[in-house]
């Protein structure tokens, strides 16, 4: 049986008085691969700011694997909790100034990236180049290599296929996977692209009106009685 890595328990977070989560309960697995899936503007990305640790939330507790609560921890303790988490997002948010080289070291200039330059499929001519003389396929594959650079615990990747073509989403999709597999690395994937869910998923959790409204084994998901999970499923493909 798998490690229980991080609990949630009654998870609420609002704006300006508007829940976009409300008592939402959910565990992620050690070396498990979750997708949380949903609509547009379902609270996804905000749940993954707070099991990160960098958005507070009003009520509920997110418990790490050692059963220290993240809204009760020290700065010390906070940014720990923080650096277990390697981070794709959604638009690769690579910093235009600097090439892809002094993006991949910009918190320690001493990384040997030839052994990741490998896991992403890149040569290192790519290194001198900055981030617009490369295409967005490229871009998405530099920010996975810098998510996993440092080894984290946790990968979190915010729509990793958002704004590409079928072939290159694809690509990104098997990298990942084979990523997620030879490091054993727990994943959590915010997607609407139920090719994603296909591909690497093991476990799926349905969010809606802030809520995990089904939660189970990826290749079950197609056989749901759920009427709004279908809907969203069938919207997505």
């Amino acid at each position: 049986m798998r490690k229980l890595k991080i609990e949630i328990k009654k998870l609420s977070k609002n704006f300006e008085k508007r829940f976009v989560l409300k008592d939402l309960d959910l565990n992620i697995y050690e070396s498990e691969s979750l997708s949380i899936i949903g609509e547009s503007g379902s609270g996804k990305s905000v749940l993954a700011r707070c099991i990160t640790g960098l958005t507070e939330f009003e009520k509920g507790k997110i418990l790490t694997d050692d059963s220290k609560d993240v809204m009760r921890m020290s700065s010390k303790s906070l940014n720990e909790h923080i650096s277990k988490f390697g981070i794709l997002f959604q638009n690769s948010a690579l910093l235009d100034s600097l090439s892809v080289e002094e993006n991949l070291k910009f918190t320690d200039k001493n990384i040997n990236l030839s052994e990741i330059l490998n896991e992403i499929n890149l040569t290192k001519k790519i290194l001198k180049k900055f981030p617009s003389e490369i295409s967005v396929g490229d871009q998405k594959r530099v920010g996975l290599a810098r998510a996993i650079l440092k080894e984290p615990e946790i990968l979190i990747l915010d729509e990793p296929t958002t704004g590409l073509d079928p072939l290159i989403s694809n690509q990104i999709n098997i990298l990942i996977k084979n990523i997620v597999e030879k490091k054993k690395i727990t994943a959590v994937t915010i997607t609407h692209d139920m090719t994603s869910v296909n591909e690497y998923g093991e476990k799926v959790a349905f969010l809606r009106s802030g809520k995990i409204e089904w939660y189970g084994d990826a290749k079950k998901i197609y056989d749901t009685k759920n009427k709004n999970l279908k809907n969203f499923i069938d919207g997505a493909l």
